[in-house]
């Protein structure tokens, strides 16, 4: 089914401005390093915003080396995107302002806005109206903003002294779990293209930024932490279009609880509905359920580098037993398949493996080679797995090795990557010993090689799981 992009046309440029705005004013810019309001400008110097930046303070003649200017009025142009993060008295007027003087896009940050009347809904429609008359779009209230890498913009108070760009794109309704993934995603030395905390979503909802994530270049999976979806429809239609660009889309969806239910509610102001019907309508759109914050983070990994696998059989090998037996079972609630290996493969593999060593899928290269002989192995034998006609893809468990041999191993493991892509299999390496603090190298060679590594078992399997169900998904396609 072909999705029409008429509809969605003029959201999608007014979007632009908030991604990739020439300018931004900061409306209630501090000096003071102890509140958020402080923290915005030295990220955007620190990032290197390329746009113009017009602080707007009227105590201030100057904050971070920045001329700072009295009011909107003041600025020696209209600025593309306006972001906001004074007092909630104080927002209303200030969005009004914005309006008329034809900003294109604003960032709420301010948590909560105060209006006049004594029914807050309708005068909250009757300003969205206004701005979308006026041609300007509202991200927020009560969000950490927005940042889109390629063109260095840096609408947030979120801090971090080395951000990487990368192709995956975050959608958070939560600014906090937009902090964290993020966070943990640069440690793994691992880009994003963007991310969007949406905050109560008065306007723009996690739908709009779907959207836009995927008509965007620079994206290759959208990644979502969801509460609640404001609008059904809308929300089918974005996944369609994201399925329809070939973007994979990950979301972990919260609210299994009662508890969480009521939570989501309360935090941004939206009906959460049935787990249950969320999780027919992920099956029914081709939506890859995470399950928790890590697999966020791991399974749009995969689905950025791996290849898509022709079926859901999984060959493993592991360096350890219990690894092995743990690959399995675990490869099996997943509900994949560990299938026997081919006659001439098992042949192939008794030439190459030490003798005590079996044949068998999975296949234990155990403590009988030493860290000095172990890449030699991986290069006999990574091929023969991968080119076992019963085998979808192949997970490669990796555990204690001497820091000079991971190295070896890794570019011995990009030449099999390379052989793995070749042959539309995914290659599903888990280096169990290493961690982001102590291996920060290693995984920056990774990265540069676009070789994903996984460091636990369980996001490795998990990642083989959305790729078989991504895959199954592209092949059957979509009801009309």
């Amino acid at each position: 089914m072909r999705i029409s992009l008429a509809a969605t046309s003029k959201q999608l440029s007014a979007l632009d401005f908030l991604f990739k705005p020439d300018s931004i004013a900061v409306i209630g810019a501090s000096h003071d390093p102890e509140k958020f309001s402080g923290w915005i400008l030295p990220g955007m110097l620190q990032v290197g915003y390329k746009g113009r930046i017009y602080p707007i303070n009227p105590k201030r003649s100057e904050i971070s080396g920045l001329k700072c200017y009295a009011s909107l009025s003041s600025l020696p142009e209209v600025p593309k995107l306006a972001l906001i993060t004074i007092p909630g008295a104080g927002v209303k007027q200030i969005l009004s302002d914005c309006i008329k003087a034809g900003v294109k896009a604003s960032i709420i940050i301010t948590s909560e806005i105060q209006y006049e009347t004594s029914d807050p809904n309708k005068e909250r429609i009757e300003l969205v109206g206004e701005a979308r008359r006026n041609g300007m779009r509202i991200c927020g209230p009560n969000c950490e903003g927005v940042i889109y890498l390629k063109t260095g913009t840096w609408a947030t108070f979120l801090s971090h002294p080395s951000p990487l760009q990368g192709e995956i794109a975050f959608v958070t309704q939560s600014g906090g779990v937009g902090e964290f993934v993020l966070h943990k995603l640069w440690e793994r030395q691992v880009g994003a293209s963007g991310w969007v905390s949406s905050g109560n979503e008065m306007d723009l909802q996690v739908a709009d930024y779907i959207e836009y994530f995927a008509k965007d270049d620079e994206t290759k999976v959208i990644s979502v932490f969801l509460e609640a979806a404001r609008d059904g429809p809308k929300f089918i239609r974005a996944a369609r279009l994201a399925f329809e660009e070939q973007k994979p889309l990950v979301i972990l969806k919260v609210g299994r609880s009662e508890r969480a239910r009521r939570t989501a509610l309360t935090h941004t102001g939206a009906i959460a509905g049935r787990f249950g019907v969320y999780m027919g309508l992920f099956r029914q759109l081709g939506i890859v359920r995470a399950r928790n914050l890590q697999e966020l983070i791991e399974l749009p990994l995969a689905l950025v580098w791996e290849p898509l696998p022709a079926g859901n059989r999984v060959g493993i090998v592991a360096d350890s037993g219990g690894m092995a037996a743990l690959f399995a079972d675990q490869v099996s609630q997943e509900g994949l398949s560990i299938p026997d290996l081919e006659e001439q493969t098992r042949a192939r593999l008794a030439e190459v493996l030490p003798s005590k060593a079996k044949a068998t899928n999975p296949l234990d290269i155990t403590a009988l080679v030493g860290p000095k002989e172990i890449v030699g192995i991986l290069e006999s034998i990574g091929p023969i797995m991968l080119n076992d006609k019963t085998c979808d893809m192949l997970i490669l468990g990796v555990s204690y090795w001497p820091r000079t041999v991971f190295f070896e191993a890794l570019e011995a493991l990009g030449r099999l990557y390379k052989i793995a892509n070749e042959l539309g299999k995914p290659l599903i390496p888990v280096f169990t010993a290493i961690t982001p603090k102590t291996h920060s190298d290693l995984l920056s060679r990774a990265a540069e090689l676009k070789l994903p590594i996984y460091l636990t078992p369980e996001t490795a399997v998990a990642s083989a799981r959305a790729l078989a169900e991504y895959s199954e998904a592209r092949r059957e396609g979509l009801d009309s």
